[in-house]
Parts: structure tokens; sequence; C-alpha cells
């Protein structure tokens, strides 16, 4: 069944531990790095909670691990090749959070416009959500490269927003870390906080609108902010 509830309504999603888990193959890309260049892999668990901190800081943080310093390894050489692993197998064990894909279907459904503001790259967020069936859901895609300044800039959110032709005034962010939480309050909007990311915690919990641990609660979420 469907209505007009979110008709004007713009829905704003972080992408990595939001929308789709992708720290498996992150953490597979890390370890390839590292152990090309000579180096031991690390246990997911010591980088899970970096990932959206980018993968410069997962290597900075894989190496920290084993006792290595930035500066002792060649930190573009591993970065390079991170990336040229984890961009041939970018989608080899991600996969959309249970309940993510009828969520988005069920907004839709209801008139709501989706977007995905990301701090992956512009190319590898493109290149996940296509390997995902996903692309064709939203009316926007901003990566961290397709701004001047990325999240926790607030206007990161708004260019997202901006360019799936929606209006700042009528617009929710979902998302699982601090950064989000930050980009999202700076930017003036209302924030839910998903759980089952990979954080960290938002500092500021006060600001917080909804804290909810599964898809069901985030659709919840959104329309008790809508009928407020």
């Amino acid at each position: 069944m469907t209505s007009d509830t979110l008709s004007g309504w713009t829905v704003v999603f972080d992408l990595d531990g939001t929308l789709v888990d992708t720290a498996p193959d992150l953490h597979l890309a890390l370890n390839h790095c590292l152990e090309d260049a000579g180096f031991k892999p690390v246990p997911f668990d010591s980088i899970r909670h970096m990932i959206g901190q980018g993968a410069k800081a997962m290597i900075e943080k894989g190496l920290a691990y084993q006792g290595v310093g930035a500066d002792e390894a060649d930190g573009e050489a591993l970065w390079q090749v991170f990336l040229s692993y984890y961009e041939a197998n970018i989608c080899a064990r991600s996969k959309p959070f249970e309940g993510a894909i009828a969520t988005l279907d069920g907004l839709t459904e209801r008139g709501a416009t989706l977007s995905v503001c990301t701090n992956k790259t512009q190319y590898l967020a493109e290149t996940l959500l296509d390997a995902l069936g996903l692309t064709t859901k939203f009316a926007s895609i901003c990566g961290a490269d397709a701004v001047p300044e990325k999240k926790p800039s607030g206007d990161h959110i708004l260019q997202s927003i901006k360019r799936a032709g929606g209006d700042d005034r009528r617009a929710i962010m979902i998302g699982d870390s601090q950064t989000d939480e930050k980009a999202a309050r700076n930017a003036g909007l209302p924030f839910v906080f998903v759980t089952f990311g990979y954080g960290p915690y938002p500092e500021n919990t006060e600001e917080t609108a909804f804290e909810v641990s599964t898809y069901d609660g985030v659709m919840d979420a959104i329309l008790s902010l809508v009928e407020a």
C-alpha cells in the first residue's frame, strides 16, 4: 500500500556501516596491502571502528597494531595496493544490512526522495552501489571527493540534498557514527543513529533524534520525525 506521507522529504543515508556492511571486504583489502608489503595481517576487531575514518586511517591502525609507525612504511604504496585490490573485490562479501532494501522501497513508495552521502570516494561509492544493484534507488550519490569538504562538514549533506532536488528544510540524515551525527548537526538536520554500524557512538547523544537497532526502527523514526 502506498501513500504520499513522505512526499517532499529527502532521506539521506551514509553508506558504509549504515546501508551496506562493507567491513569484511575492507578488512580483506587492508590485510592484502599489509601482507603485500611484508607485514602481518590484523584481526577484524582491531579495525572495525576505524572504517568510517577512511582507508588511510585503517592502514595506519594496521601498522600500529604491529608496532610500526606510519613514517616507517611507504603509506602511499600501501594505499595504492589497497585501492587496487578493493576496487577489484569491492563486493565479494559486502551486502546491504538486513531490512535496508525493504526500507528504501518503503520510503520511496511513501513519496520520499533518497540520497547517499558518504566519505567513500565517488567512484568507489558508485562502483559498490552498482555492484549491489542499488544505484537507481537514489536521486543522488555524493562521495567525499565530489564536494569541497566532506563529513563532518554539514555542507556535504546539504550538497547531497541539493543534488537530489530536495529541500534541506524537509530532510533527515541516517548514519552510524560520530562523523554522521556532527555533519547532520552542522547541516541543521534531524539525525537517526543506527547502532548496528561501525561507530564510534555520537558524542552529543542529546542531539540524536532517534537511536535504532534495526531497519524497522529506521522507518518508524523517519515517520515519527515527519509527523512531529
